[in-house]
């Protein structure tokens, strides 16, 4: 029960400290992290040897994937600007093809001008403003999280899926491990 669990605490401390609080490279950041996913297979295979099977690794991929989303959205962005809106807005449709598709969207591009130039443009789901207005936008200066409007800027993370895969995969292996004669968990 250690392996899934423990790893998603290794990965959750790590993804925290790299992309939160230092300045790591997101590369060197994923693959860190793609390493300690293949790691703590690498020790639930060694520890359970097929104890589990398919579902448990799937179970335990599925959460780690699921503490990275975590960490990475689990902060607001960190810097606020106000933009003017330069030139016209541009609208785009999108249509939504078939049954079960996305619905369609109407996307509003907004060319900015930000004290020091970052966004240059911004897109949303409505007009934030019109030409010679003022947008309020939040950033992250290290750019991996897209700009939304300072209004919008929540954290949408949660750790409770990450917990419940993880979980669920050291119970699977668990189980299966109990139910084989010979085999103790």
């Amino acid at each position: 029960m250690a392996v899934p669990l423990g790893a998603g605490a290794l990965l959750y401390l790590w993804a925290d400290w790299s992309l939160h609080r230092s300045a790591t490279p997101t590369a060197v950041a994923v693959l860190v992290g793609v390493a300690l996913t293949v790691a703590a297979l690498v020790a639930c295979n060694a520890l359970f040897r097929a104890g589990g099977g398919c579902l448990a690794v799937l179970l335990m991929v599925a959460g780690l994937a699921a503490v990275w989303v975590e960490v990475r959205d689990s902060s607001p962005r960190s810097e606020v600007v106000a933009c003017a809106v330069v030139g016209e807005v541009r609208v785009t449709h999108h249509p939504s093809f078939g049954e079960g598709a996305p619905r369609p969207r109407t996307l509003f591009h907004h060319t900015v001008d930000c004290p020091g130039g970052y966004p240059a443009e911004f897109t949303a789901e409505s007009r934030a403003a019109s030409e010679g207005g003022t947008i309020r936008i939040a950033y992250d200066p290290t750019h991996r999280q897209d700009p939304v409007l300072a209004s919008e800027n929540v954290s949408p993370g949660s750790p409770v899926i990450p917990t419940v895969l993880l979980t669920l995969s050291a119970l699977t292996s668990l189980i299966t491990l109990a139910r084989r004669p010979g085999r103790a968990p």
